[in-house]
């Protein structure tokens, strides 16, 4: 593309950017905020580029860099659609964190954690070749395991489980991709899509380690737990970059090598999806953490994603609603931040949005809410029709029991936003105002939400 190894520059910025900002005097707290700004802005517009040029309709991927190709393992990467859509995404949500932070003292290794996570997550989606892309998605874990070492508390129950269901999911994948290989002699995963994958142990194993990423019952139990100890930005990298490795996953493996696998077994999996559902919105109700709300309507909404694909048995929709799922994260968890810097806590019980409370912040707590529950003009509203009108096409009472439990949760969302945020009262609590840079941030994020839910042409092609 443009005669440019265009997967490859774009990998790099951010790594680059780490390297300047590793030499930068980690007094010079301005120097080291501009440099991993830039260098986050920088590989946003290279990717936006890629993908306003990406022909999508186009079914190969476009050959970037394709070296070793004798050797066993080389190192070969492309763009696809998936990736050129979803790479802006994750230079938009790094840029966004990297932005949030505002703390005077914030140290170096910071900003160093989540360009190196920036670099590595980009390299799992351009990699086109099975190990590179396997040590891409599992290295990116080492940034986000120093970005939670970070915090002062809460931060060992987090790390234990999102460290060991992360090595179990590791460990079954490349079982899978060790049996791909020995299947097919080759890493090319291209050729490995022409030639094909018979063993039913890969589909097995593959289903698993991708369902405890995504995460599926009964895998999730890690996720809310990591999410609700973690420190913020951790939370947003988490639930919009990392989960989504589970959905590059089955775009470049289980939709291509299993379709006839899947259709056979579309049943069986709808009832999987549907029963995790079923669980997470059961847990949901329970909950009084808002962070820990906002966790659980996380996996209600990319298990939804999913079925989307098993309808389609095409990546357009199921692309579009997974975009819109690592938007939409963001925004929720940067407002449970706000919360509890406005009264010291998350508990919904204990939570009362007063008169003296900026205005802002009561703004922030409305869209929040207003996209949570994926009302008209919003992205996540076109991605719900989108999984109603898939479902539908396997069963209509699939479709009538995901309705019900969407209503379900919905209804809980607008009862926790009556009972807390509507219910505005004079309080003592010390006044927090948001700053430029937060306002900015979450301004980007919500006129993204808004602008693709009003124009949804202008992803879903």
């Amino acid at each position: 593309m443009f005669g440019l190894p265009l997967a490859t520059i774009i990998t790099i910025i951010p790594f680059i950017g780490m390297l300047f900002v590793a030499i930068t005097d980690e007094k010079n707290v301005l120097g080291v905020k501009s440099v991993s700004l830039w260098t986050t802005s920088f590989a946003l517009c290279f990717s936006l580029i890629v993908a306003g040029a990406f022909d999508c309709s186009a079914k190969t991927i476009t050959e970037e860099v394709a070296i070793f190709n004798k050797s066993p393992v080389g190192y070969r990467v492309g763009i696809d659609a998936f990736s050129a859509m979803f790479v802006p995404i994750i230079c938009l949500i790094c840029f966004a964190c990297i932005l949030w932070v505002t703390r005077h003292k914030t140290k170096k290794i910071f900003y160093i954690s989540i360009l190196l996570f920036e670099t590595l997550a980009i390299g799992a989606f351009y990699a086109w070749d099975l190990f590179l892309l396997f040590v891409f998605t599992e290295a990116s874990t080492i940034p986000l395991f120093i970005l939670m070492s970070q915090q002062k508390e809460h931060s060992t129950d987090a790390i234990l489980h999102f460290m060991m269901y992360t090595m179990l999911s590791a460990m079954l994948i490349l079982t899978a991709f060790i049996l791909i290989y020995l299947e097919t002699h080759t890493t090319n995963i291209k050729e490995i899509h022409e030639i094909g994958v018979k063993n039913t142990w890969v589909f097995w194993l593959l289903a698993i380690g991708i369902g405890i990423k995504m995460p599926i019952f009964p895998f999730y139990s890690w996720l809310p737990i990591a999410h609700v100890k973690s420190q913020t930005v951790c939370s947003v990298l988490l639930a919009s970059i990392v989960l989504k490795f589970s959905s590059l996953l089955i775009i470049r493996f289980m939709q291509p090598l299993f379709m006839g696998t899947l259709k056979e077994n579309v049943q069986i999996v709808v009832f999987v999806i549907i029963l995790s559902i079923v669980f997470a919105t059961s847990q949901l109700l329970f909950q009084k953490d808002i962070k820990s709300i906002f966790a659980h309507f996380s996996i209600i909404h990319l298990n939804s994603a999913f079925l989307i694909l098993l309808g389609e048995m095409r990546c357009n929709g199921f692309t579009f609603a997974v975009m819109g799922h690592s938007l939409l994260m963001p925004i929720l968890f940067f407002t449970s931040h706000i919360i509890e810097k406005v009264y010291n806590t998350r508990q919904i019980d204990q939570i009362k949005l007063a008169n003296n409370v900026p205005i802002s912040v009561k703004v922030l707590a409305f869209g929040a809410f207003f996209c949570l529950i994926s009302a008209p003009f919003t992205w996540g509203f076109v991605s719900e029709i989108l999984t109603f009108q898939s479902i539908s096409k396997i069963s209509i009472i699939w479709a009538l029991c995901l309705g019900s439990l969407t209503l379900i949760s919905a209804t809980y969302a607008i009862y926790v936003y009556n009972s807390t945020f509507a219910f505005w009262k004079n309080s003592d609590g010390e006044v927090y105002a948001l700053d430029i840079q937060k306002k900015f941030a979450l301004f980007v994020l919500y006129a993204i939400t808004l602008l693709i839910g009003i124009f949804p042409k202008i992803v879903l092609l």
